[in-house]
């Protein structure tokens, strides 16, 4: 059966108001019964200069900071750090679905493509998908390649109400910010110039009078998990290694308290560290700043008013992380070495860029009314022997920004009557 009828009215959606570079937004009308599987198409950038490759991580999504669903200046669900939150996103798919589909839909080049070199006694490698030049932006708006976006993949309040009736929701605005780093969008090219394209907004829309009318008579309470970011900040590992002998013997432990997640209900988080050193992020340049960078883990554990939620010490190992990360995420897309505390550069094809890197860490909560929220991180130091300088630049002992997204709780309550609505944790 074709979803598409003469009951379904689908709406190109130019933006009302669009600056390159800084901030798109779409409104849509009162009174109509919109479906929630919005799209957002045009996603992507022209540059000066010469081709350049696209984030191999996140692709074109990269170009988007953050993106907000308000009803006038009620935000109705969001997510801050878009890109990050995509990065990982395309982290946590089957080695498929990120060849066969996502290059093509967000331009990303996350695919493993295994291989043996012509001597038969040398390992077999994997590295990423081969070279493509249409994975590159240009200059023209013509040439340059452009994503198609998914909204209700990444705000819940749209996954969990099939339709969004405007009828309530009576100034619905959607709201893009676009990435200022250019590093996210093309790593290589710091020193480029960087325009934004003008997306357009597609939408469905029911004009079948008696689906209509029996949506409205049903319409009630919405629950939903909308995702809400926190940010700490770790200082480089003191004292710094001074010899490879030093390895593993310096621990760096410490305690953050996140007030943001206090008086929530959360289900699962997601600690995503990213390294701010230029020497570190220099070596990633196919990433930039939007992958999780490998830490030497000493210990991970997270705890509320209600004691600690890992047993011990919490995770201990990386092997204890990525099977967790598995167990509430589901299948990642692992480079060979992504997740190795190395400085080799030998053993793989491309290590520069894989050594690493993409190593988030995943707990379940799954408490009310959250207090006194806690995480402890602590990591060993590593003298990097292939850099000759400043120590509290390399990649295991740099600066991290911790970065956290929560699944919060909350619910919106309507009333027929007046046709007003309330929105409130739970």
């Amino acid at each position: 059966m074709s979803y598409y009828t003469s009951d379904i009215k689908t709406h190109e959606i130019q933006a009302y108001t669009n600056s390159s570079n800084f901030r798109t937004e779409f409104r849509l009308d009162a009174n109509r019964l919109y479906m929630s599987n919005m799209r957002l198409m045009n996603v992507g950038w022209v540059q000066s200069g010469a081709n350049r490759d696209i984030n191999r991580l996140v692709g074109s999504y990269g170009v988007i900071k953050s993106l907000n669903l308000f009803d006038d200046n009620e935000l109705i669900d969001g997510l801050d750090n878009f890109n990050l939150w995509a990065a990982f996103n395309c982290y946590n798919k089957k080695n498929d679905s990120n060849l066969s589909t996502n290059e093509f839909l967000k331009n990303n080049n996350m695919g493993l493509v295994s291989k043996r070199p012509n001597d038969s006694t040398a390992a077999i490698d994997a590295t990423v998908g081969p070279a493509r030049p249409d994975r590159q932006s240009t200059n023209v708006e013509n040439t340059t390649p452009k994503s198609w976006l998914d909204v209700s993949a990444y705000l819940n309040f749209l996954q969990r109400s099939r339709y969004i009736p405007s009828h309530y929701f009576k100034r619905l605005r959607l709201v893009i910010e676009y990435e200022t780093d250019v590093l996210n969008l093309t790593p290589a090219s710091d020193a480029d110039s960087v325009t934004s394209l003008e997306p357009f907004l597609v939408v469905d829309e029911m004009v079948n009078e008696q689906v209509i009318m029996e949506v409205m008579k049903n319409y009630g309470g919405i629950q939903y998990q909308p995702l809400e970011t926190s940010r700490v900040v770790m200082p480089s590992i003191t004292p710094l290694p001074s010899a490879a002998t030093d390895d593993g013997n310096i621990t760096q432990e410490i305690t953050f308290t996140i007030q943001g997640f206090n008086n929530k209900s959360i289900n699962r988080l997601v600690m995503m560290p990213v390294g701010q050193s230029p020497q570190a992020s220099a070596v990633s340049t196919k990433y930039g700043k939007l992958q999780a960078t490998s830490i030497y883990l000493n210990n991970f554990q997270v705890r509320t008013a209600e004691g600690n939620l890992l047993q011990g010490q919490g995770l201990t190992t990386d092997n204890q992380r990525r099977a967790m990360l598995t167990d509430l995420y589901g299948d990642c897309d692992d480079q060979v070495g992504a997740i190795w505390i190395s400085n080799a550069s030998s053993a793989i094809e491309d290590a520069t860029n894989t050594l690493g890197y993409l190593s988030p860490f995943a707990v379940k909560i799954e408490q009310s009314n959250v207090q006194n929220f806690q995480v402890t991180v602590g990591r060993k130091a590593i003298f990097d022997t292939q850099t000759a300088i400043d120590q509290s630049l390399t990649k295991y002992n740099q600066t991290l920004h911790l970065h956290f997204f929560a699944e919060t709780q909350k619910m919106i309550t309507v009333n027929p009557k007046d046709m007003s609505y309330s929105i409130a944790y739970v």
